[in-house]
């Protein structure tokens, strides 16, 4: 959802499937250079931690940087883990500048000291930082009785520095009753972004929230609150809900990579196959979303830069995934849901069909 009648956004939504209505798609590489986190969040998708060490190498990343740029890439996503614990940050945020990329950045908000964000303040066009609701419901999410406070003490150093900053809230069974709340927060707050994501089962959250993921009812009724909160702020802020509208799928079903024929080998680029590619801590890149099946993974840094690996994988893997993306788009089609989460599903329906 975007609001109408008011200023365009400034801040990047990190996802480019979802109902954000018109205008052109960005082009996204989202990185996860580190899996150290601060925290212990319980619907962490990557598992991270403070005892989590797994880093990238900044090479790697420029040169990922570098080939994603060529391929027609045009905004990078930094994710984690906490990216603020990445030492080479500054760097990789400014090297990504100086190819011309839109750069975002997605974290916890609990360590924008002013050393650390004066160092990236520069090199950054937005950020967006996670929050769970009320003091209680965010403290208990973050396993941190300190969590909120030090969220609250992190806007209030980005919003002095300028940076602008959207909100990820993510929806489970129960938080949809908290986004009222979470709007008038992000009100108060400035922010100029209210991303309402559902809860997937992935990563920790995959063992300690399976009865945390929100029904169909429950998504439903979140949408139809989101879309009021929508209304209300307007002028204030937009809204993104992380679901598409079955009826939307169906009528064009190239926003799921499953419209008929060949239409991808009529695009120019390679950004314009795929739209999104994500780089994960151990190097492998996957399409799409973290936690795709690693059968589909376009390579891993580690072995091959991208530019090396892309030309294989487009000519014998994406027709593939576009096989996978028809077969949801089929099942999908086929139901009586209202409301898709399609990132959700397709990496499900991704290691169910391993070759």
């Amino acid at each position: 959802m975007r609001a109408s009648g008011c200023a365009e956004l400034e801040v990047l939504a990190p996802d480019p499937v979802a109902d954000t209505g018109s205008g052109p798609t960005p082009r996204i590489l989202q990185i996860h250079p580190t899996l150290r986190c601060n925290l212990r969040c319980e619907h962490c998708y990557s598992s991270s931690g403070p005892e989590v060490a797994t880093t990238l190498d900044v090479e790697h990343l420029r040169g990922v940087l570098t080939d994603a740029r060529g391929l027609g890439y045009d905004t990078v996503s930094v994710s984690g883990g906490e990216p603020m614990l990445y030492r080479e940050l500054p760097a990789v945020l400014r090297f990504a500048k100086s190819l011309g990329l839109r750069t975002g950045l997605t974290s916890n908000g609990t360590l924008f000291g002013r050393d650390r964000l004066e160092r990236v303040r520069e090199h950054l066009d937005g950020l967006a930082i996670s929050v769970d609701g009320p003091p209680d419901v965010h403290n208990r999410m973050r396993a941190s009785s300190r969590a909120f406070d030090r969220l609250l003490a992190g806007i209030a150093t980005a919003r002095d520095a300028g940076v602008p900053f959207a909100f990820i809230h993510t929806l489970t069974e129960g938080s949809w009753r908290h986004l009222p709340w979470v709007a008038e927060f992000a009100a108060e707050q400035g922010a100029q972004l209210l991303q309402i994501h559902p809860l997937e089962l992935f990563g920790r959250a995959e063992t300690g929230m399976r009865s945390d993921v929100p029904a169909r009812d429950t998504t439903g009724r979140a949408y139809l609150v989101a879309k009021a909160l929508e209304a209300r702020y307007a002028c204030s802020f937009g809204v993104q809900f992380d679901a598409l509208l079955r009826r939307d799928i169906v009528a064009d079903p190239e926003l799921v990579y499953a419209a008929p024929g060949d239409r991808a080998s009529r695009a120019n680029t390679a950004a314009e196959r795929l739209g999104s590619l994500v780089v994960e801590a151990d190097g492998t890149i996957v399409p799409i979303t973290y936690g795709f099946s690693r059968s589909y993974a376009i390579g891993n840094l580690h072995d091959a830069r991208l530019a090396q690996s892309w030309p294989a994988w487009e000519r014998e893997q994406l027709p593939r995934f576009r096989g996978l993306c028809r077969g949801v788009f089929d099942e999908i089609s086929s139901s009586d849901a209202r409301l898709v989460n399609w990132h959700d599903l397709i990496v499900a329906r991704s290691h169910e069909h391993v070759c």
